[in-house]
C-alpha cells in the first residue's frame, strides 16, 4: 500500500511541474453558499474589485455596471463604467463579435452591442464594451488584460448577490476565446469548507490531460461528455444507454461549475433511487419529500462511512467515482439529501454534472484534442 502511495504522489508530481509554470495565472476561487464557486478579479481605471461565479455553463464575463437592477445585493464595490478611464464602448451591431454569439445582440443607442443572456434560472441584460481586468495569482503576482470584451450588464437576476459571472466557455466573446487559451484546468475540494485555500482555477497554459480522460464536445460554445452508464458499488444499472446519447439537439451531459446539483434523465434518476435505496435498506429512516428528492434523517459523513462508490462511466473508458461526499448534501441539522435531481423537471434535453460531484476532483480540458479528463486529489498537491 506504501508503494502504491508513493507512485501515485510521484506521478502527480510530473502533472504539478508541468502544469503549474511559471507564466500560469493559479487564481483562488472561494466557495459560497455550499453551492458555487466565486473568483476574484479587479475591472476598470482605477481597478475596482469584483466577486464573480465561476461558471463552464456560460459564455461570457459580466459585471454589473453603474447603477445594476438586481445588484443591490453585491458584497463588492459597484463598478461605475463612466468612471473607469480605461472603459470603452468599441463592440458594435453587425459585427463578427455581436453577430456570432447566442447573446442575440441588437442595435442600441449609437448602434452598440446589446444584449440578453439567459440562464435557467436568471438572467443578465446590458451591452458589450472593452475594459481593463486584472486577475491575482495566488503566489501574488497578476495578470491583466488590457482590452477584454465584457457584458456591461444593467439588468441582472439570479446572480446570487455577486458582483456578476465569468462564464469560461469557448465562443469569440468569451475570455477563454479573447485570450487564445489552449484549455483550462480547476480543482475544487470540499465546497462547505470556507477555510480551505487550495481551491484554484488555472488559466493561460496548456493543461494536463490525464490517462482517465474522455473525448469532449462543445454545444453553442459549453463543454459536454458523453456517458454511457452508470454503476452503484460492482453492480451497474439496468439503463438503456440511449437515453445518455447525444442525437440532434438532445442529450450529452455539460460539465456545469455554475450548476450546484447533477441533472440526470428521469428514467437514469429513478433507477439510481431506487439502488440507494436498496443498499442503505432500513438502516437510515427516510424523510418524506417527495418522489423526485431522496433524504434521509442523520449526517451522512457518519452513517454513510461504508457507503459504496457511485461510477460515472464515460466514453472510452473514463470512470469517474463519487463518493458520500459527492453525492449527499445537508439539507437540515438533523438530515441529508441527495443532491442529484430530474434534468426534464427543469426542461433540460441534457444531463448536467454538477459542482457538487466535482468536489475533490482536479479537472482539465484541452481544446487541442478536444478531451476533458478528471483526476481524484487533494488540490493541496497542486497548489500549496
Amino acid at each position: 500500500m506504501n508503494q502504491r502511495s508513493e507512485a501515485r504522489i510521484s506521478d502527480l508530481m510530473v502533472v504539478v511541474s508541468n502544469v503549474l509554470k511559471k507564466d500560469v495565472v493559479e487564481v483562488q476561487i472561494y466557495p459560497v453558499y455550499g453551492a458555487q464557486f466565486l473568483i476574484p478579479l479587479k475591472i476598470g481605471t482605477p481597478p475596482v474589485a469584483q466577486i464573480l461565479i465561476m461558471d463552464t455553463g456560460s459564455i461570457l464575463l459580466w459585471v454589473h455596471c453603474g447603477f445594476t437592477i438586481g445588484g443591490e445585493a453585491s458584497p463588492a464595490p459597484l463598478y461605475q463604467n463612466a468612471d473607469s478611464s480605461s472603459y470603452v464602448e468599441d463592440v458594435y451591431c453587425e459585427t463578427s463579435m455581436c453577430d456570432f454569439m447566442t447573446l442575440k445582440g441588437t442595435c442600441g443607442f449609437s448602434r452598440r452591442c446589446d444584449y440578453t443572456l439567459n440562464y435557467v434560472k436568471g438572467k443578465s441584460q446590458g451591452h458589450l464594451a472593452s475594459e481593463v481586468v486584472t486577475f491575482q495569482s495566488k503566489n501574488g503576482s497578476e495578470e491583466t488584460i488590457k482590452r477584454l470584451v465584457f457584458g456591461c450588464s444593467s439588468i441582472s437576476l439570479g446572480a446570487d448577490g455577486c458582483s456578476g459571472v465569468l462564464g469560461l466557455g469557448q465562443r469569440p466573446v468569451s475570455l477563454v476565446s479573447q485570450q487564445n487559451y489552449t484549455g483550462f484546468s480547476y480543482c475544487i475540494g470540499n465546497i462547505s469548507d470556507v477555510n480551505y485555500d487550495s481551491n484554484a482555477l488555472v488559466l493561460g497554459d496548456k493543461p494536463i490531460i490525464e490517462k482517465n480522460s474522455t473525448p469532449m464536445f462543445m454545444v453553442l460554445g459549453k463543454y459536454y461528455i458523453n456517458l454511457e452508464r452508470i454503476s452503484v458499488g460492482n453492480k451497474f444499472l439496468d439503463i438503456d444507454p440511449s437515453i445518455f446519447k447525444r442525437i440532434d439537439y438532445n442529450g450529452g451531459m455539460l460539465v456545469d461549475s455554475g450548476a450546484t446539483s447533477t441533472y440526470l434523465p428521469e428514467i437514469a434518476f429513478k433507477k439510481l433511487k431506487e439502488e440507494i435505496k436498496s443498499v442503505i435498506g432500513t438502516t437510515l429512516k427516510e424523510v418524506a419529500k417527495g418522489p423526485e428528492q431522496l433524504c434521509y434523517y442523520g449526517d451522512f459523513n457518519h452513517d454513510l462511512q461504508h457507503f459504496p462508490k457511485i461510477t460515472l462511466h464515460f466514453a472510452e473508458n473514463a470512470d469517474m467515482e463519487l463518493t458520500a461526499e459527492n453525492l449527499f448534501h445537508k439539507a437540515r441539522n438533523d438530515h441529508f439529501c441527495l443532491s442529484v435531481k430530474i434534468s426534464e423537471r427543469e426542461k433540460l434535453p441534457f444531463s448536467i454534472l454538477g459542482v457538487w460531484s466535482q468536489q475533490y476532483f482536479y479537472i482539465s480540458l484541452d481544446f487541442d484534442s478536444m478531451r476533458l479528463s478528471f483526476t481524484r486529489i487533494d488540490c493541496d498537491f497542486l497548489f500549496d
